[in-house]
């Protein structure tokens, strides 16, 4: 057989085209040119997000087709001899496994590993934890001091979720912006404290440092606002600082292992991971590792966000798109909840429903316009969200006291200059690194691209000759007030690739750069010491996960080529909920509509795999 050139297929990249290159020299004859395309196949959605490739989703179908490119691209054959290829693509390659064929769907074995480790660690925290008469009286006696106990017609979910994860070693808190998830996870604290007999260790973990410090902050200031003489003791017991999973897994640079496995766990009764749709399949196989068998694990985020930059979707595999999955639970479940909640309505039975997924679904703080549209996003409703959006043809007026969604055309010129001295004037204002730090908060611009039209790179640069005219621009070029975002770790000076600070002088007026730590305490670090940083006036929706603005630019720039499957509804609504109170998205009603339109859908075996391993214990 002779391979074909690389440039016949379009969309095709070197790795996907010597991927499928190595493996095929390995097949019989007869069948190499069709395990090349499958192979090349396997690559490419592996480097799309994907951690399989089912194959029903290009059976008889023609990909890496381009007209304009003169690329044929391949037709698949049909689903029945493409699951026979795939067999006998992975029975090649068993010793040592490297590709694994199972239920319709093609591995790399290392995916297939991380999917059945993760799958695993949830199944053996499944069976539902039996309570005493003892353990109902101790958490009675609380219960009235962490929620309103008055009987309601309307379902309080907050209420659900604790009562029902504290049956469970396993489970997900999915909710959207202000529907009070740090709320609840501070209660089931309290309430997992107070049905233990000794002090839990308990892990609070997120996946960035700046998602760690707002955990910690969100979770302090709830705990604190819960009172009371039986509370107290609890609240003692309770350890409240967040890291970031790296540092909880001891994970090092140029270090294959980390310093946490299976044969040396994280020694935790209780391990929580906050904005967890930001964690990938590879990092959740390592938590799972890492874990002492009997450790608790809750994870808690949004599913309906951005997926994690690296391959897999965890959370949403999880969590799914269904908001109403868990209004079903076993009677042994719903006869739980009625002990504790005996105030609330009752829950439907089914005893075959699997229920670790508890969504909070009525917003607590998150109200107005803003969420109205964050919904319509979320559920693909492109025609109600742009008939709530507030049209105007210019800057808005009074940008840093917005209340509203705004969308305006692309502005040049002197309303360009506006926007940016409206957005930046309380950095621009700002007389200390810590007002500085507290100003970047204010207002921030998100765009889906780092290169091109409106990226981050033009954005910053045009923004900085604007706020800083006759400075060069330059990476290694600093001055008072320059935003500045980490572009890799650095564990010597304790900071990660997404964290933010500002340069700013210290009090012997030489020019350091300031952020905070996870307790929120601010720190200086020389800039001879400084990693690799960018400026920070923008920054990629992605790189925004697991941060809040007060106000949020978002450009919506028209898509072309690679960057056209990263405009999808998940970084619209990312986008949007990263603002607690305005924004202004700028881009025209036509593009919002494609966007609202294209989802960010990642092919997982991974609830399945969950599934199987049930029906097997």
């Amino acid at each position: 057989m002779t391979i074909p050139a690389m440039k016949t297929y379009a969309g095709i990249e070197s790795i996907d085209y010597y991927f499928a290159r190595h493996y095929v020299q390995a097949v019989d004859a007869s069948i190499r040119t069709d395990a090349f395309h499958l192979l090349m196949a396997l690559s490419w959605h592996l480097r799309q997000g994907h951690t399989c490739l089912p194959l029903a989703e290009i059976a008889g179908k023609q990909l890496f087709d381009d007209e304009e490119q003169a690329c044929d691209g391949v037709t698949f054959a049909e689903l029945t001899p493409l699951i026979r290829l795939a067999r006998t693509l992975a029975e090649t390659f068993e010793d040592p496994q490297q590709l694994v064929y199972h239920r319709g769907k093609l591995y790399t074995a290392r995916y297939h590993d991380f999917e059945q480790v993760v799958a695993k660690g949830v199944v053996q925290r499944l069976h539902a934890r039996q309570f005493t008469d003892e353990d109902y009286t101790r958490l009675q006696k609380i219960w009235r001091h962490l929620f309103p106990v008055t009987p309601v017609l309307d379902q309080d979910w907050q209420q659900i979720a604790v009562a029902c994860a504290l049956t469970r070693e396993f489970a997900v808190i999915n909710g959207g912006p202000g529907t009070g998830k740090t709320y609840t996870v501070a209660r089931l604290l309290l309430a997992l404290q107070a049905s233990s007999e000794k002090a839990l260790n308990i892990k609070l973990a997120a996946p960035t440092g700046k998602a760690a410090q707002r955990l910690t902050e969100s979770v302090s200031d709830s705990l604190n606002g819960i009172t009371g003489a039986d509370i107290e003791p609890l609240k003692a017991r309770i350890v409240t600082q967040a890291s970031t999973l790296h540092r909880l897994l001891g994970i090092r640079p140029n270090r294959v292992r980390p310093r946490h496995h299976s044969d040396n766990p994280v020694q935790c009764d209780v391990f929580i991971i906050d904005e967890a749709s930001m964690v990938d399949l590879a990092l959740m196989a390592r938590v799972f590792r890492a874990l002492p068998d009997d450790a608790r694990v809750y994870l808690v985020g949004d599913a309906n966000q951005l997926p994690s930059v690296e391959s897999g979707n965890v959370l949403e595999a999880l969590a799914g798109n269904d908001d109403d999955r868990h209004l079903t639970v076993p009677a042994e479940l719903a006869a739980h909840v009625h002990k504790l909640c005996p105030h609330l309505p009752g829950l439907a039975t089914d005893d075959e429903q699997l229920t670790t997924v508890f969504s909070l679904k009525v917003s607590q703080r998150y109200s107005g316009k803003l969420a109205e549209i964050a919904v319509a996003v979320r559920t693909g409703n492109s025609d109600d969200m742009l008939a709530r959006l507030t049209r105007v043809s210019e800057p808005v007026t009074g940008l840093l006291s917005l209340e509203d969604v705004v969308l305006m055309p692309p502005p040049e010129n002197t309303d360009f200059t506006k926007l940016v001295k409206d957005s930046f004037a309380p950095l621009q204002q700002a007389t200390s690194p810590a007002s500085a730090l507290a100003a970047m908060g204010q207002c921030r611009w998100l765009t889906p691209v780092r290169n091109g039209k409106q990226s981050v790179s033009e954005l910053n640069t045009s923004i900085e000759r604007i706020l800083q005219p006759g400075k060069l621009n330059g990476r290694d070029i600093h001055y008072t007030g320059r935003p500045v975002m980490v572009m890799e770790n650095d564990y010597t000076q304790r900071l990660f690739n997404g964290d933010t600070g500002v340069i700013w002088p210290d009090d012997n007026k030489q020019l350091k750069a300031w952020f905070t730590d996870d307790q929120g305490a601010l720190r200086a670090v020389s800039l001879s010491r400084l990693p690799a940083v960018e400026t920070v006036y923008a920054m990629t929706i992605h790189k925004s996960q697991g941060s809040e603005f007060q106000r949020v630019v978002m450009w919506l720039p028209e898509a072309s080529g690679k960057a056209a499957s990263l405009f999808t509804r998940e970084l619209l609504y990312t986008g949007l909920t990263r603002a607690k109170k305005g924004c202004v998205m700028i881009g025209h009603t036509q593009r919002i509509k494609e966007i609202i339109a294209q989802r960010a859908t990642r092919f997982s075996g991974l609830q399945a795999c969950i599934e199987e391993n049930w029906h097997h214990t």
